[in-house]
């Protein structure tokens, strides 16, 4: 007898922190597979994509980039993928997609708080281009009718000053259980 569908997660640091919370609220219903590390950004996920789910035929995949495109690299004041650059790795990405037999789950990317420094301030990200990002990206996603779960939302409703750990982005552990949970019912709504 087969057992329970595959559910993939891709995604950066954030889908690290709620991806457990995932696996434990869809035990028995789904196998909930990640990629090891952090997917980095749009130009890393294309890159490793294919090997990421090579022998894996999940029902439900997952996924989401862009936290690391928006970083501004302070020595530059560049971001580290332009907007417009990333709005087409997003569509490239949808297009890679398209063949799969899995159903697909586009995540927003979550809010920051102001100026939010990478280590050593080296680069920083602000929430305003963690709208104009997510905005990008949804446009390749909502044309390929790609379902689409909002956490951008979710934390801001929940509240960004008491989700986020003091380095302004990555999220409390009450936050990541609660996405977690949020995730599971996205990928539970759309199992076979």
């Amino acid at each position: 007898m087969a057992g329970p569908p595959t559910a993939f997660i891709v995604g950066d640091s954030i889908s690290i922190g709620y991806t457990p919370h995932v696996r434990r609220a869809l035990e028995g219903r789904a196998r909930v597979l990640r990629h090891a590390g952090n997917a980095g950004d749009s130009y890393n996920v294309l890159s490793n994509l294919g090997g990421w789910l090579e022998g894996i035929a999940p029902a439900v995949l997952y996924f989401n980039v862009g936290l690391h495109d928006l970083r501004v690299w302070r020595h530059t004041g560049a971001h580290q993928v332009p907007i417009e650059v990333y709005r087409k790795n997003a569509a490239r990405l949808v297009a890679s997609l398209a063949d799969t037999d899995a159903t697909l789950i586009w995540a927003t990317t979550t809010p920051v708080a102001a100026g939010a420094a990478g280590p050593d301030k080296v680069f920083s990200r602000t929430d305003m281009d963690v709208e104009a990002y997510n905005a990008a990206a949804l446009e390749a996603v909502r044309e390929a009718g790609i379902a689409v779960n909002d956490l951008n939302a979710f934390v801001r409703d929940r509240g960004i000053e008491r989700s986020l750990q003091p380095d302004g982005v990555h999220m409390t552990d009450e936050t990541y259980a609660d996405l977690g949970a949020e995730v599971a019912r996205a990928i539970g709504e759309h199992l076979p």
